[in-house]
């Protein structure tokens, strides 16, 4: 379960206002990402017990980004979710986004179809496959975490995103050279700091289509 000061310190660095239902959700899920972990590999026991820092911190970290409109109606793909980071996140806390969770692995998929069932998640839709075998989705914002190389994941999913649409992609060490990779496309960088006792730099690279 999540305290209060987890819950104040979202408030605070995200500007935003986080009601009941919301954290009763977030802290079900938070009770069932620990169940499936016990018998599925999810996630690492030494970041478990840092979820909140690492994980969920993180994945709100693209409310960072000026241009984007929590509360404003678009579609999302998460490419690679894994444990659903930042798709769960985003869909538990901003029901008007439409999110897709991606994932090629079914271990990953099945928590994301057993935790839409479980806190009936209807703005979250799942799919099953390599984003490269889908038919164009036509979104708003492509997002990934901790899934591949700025220049792999963006050649893999760009056909996803609708003209004037975004790619957004979290990374930390690795930025600089990957940004190497296309130097041809511009991207707008964001730094931030994890809520942790060492210091935890991480980045949103972002590049509009």
């Amino acid at each position: 379960m999540f305290s209060k000061e987890n819950i104040d310190l979202l408030e605070k660095e995200f500007n935003i206002k986080i009601n009941q239902d919301t954290i009763e959700k977030l802290n079900l899920w938070h009770k069932l990402f620990i169940e499936y972990n016990s018998h599925t590999n999810l996630m690492s026991a030494g970041d478990i017990k840092v979820i909140f820092e690492k994980h969920v911190f993180d994945s709100l970290a693209i409310l960072k980004w000026s241009e984007f409109d929590p509360y404003k109606k678009q579609k999302i793909l998460d490419v690679g979710t894994g444990g659903g980071f930042p798709s769960i996140i985003l869909a538990l806390f901003f029901p008007e986004l439409e999110i897709v969770a991606n994932d090629s692995r079914m271990k990953k998929i099945n928590f994301i179809i057993d935790t839409k069932a479980e806190l009936n998640i209807k703005n979250l839709k799942i799919s099953y496959a390599r984003v490269e075998d889908l038919e164009p989705l036509n979104c708003d914002i492509v997002v990934s975490r901790a899934v591949g190389t700025i220049k792999n994941v963006l050649r893999l999913s760009k056909k996803h995103i609708k003209e004037n649409g975004y790619f957004v992609i979290y990374k930390s060490k690795t930025l600089e050279n990957e940004l190497n990779e296309i130097k041809d496309i511009k991207a707008e960088i964001i730094t931030y700091n994890l809520p942790l006792k060492e210091n935890f730099e991480r980045h949103l690279a972002i590049i509009k289509m």
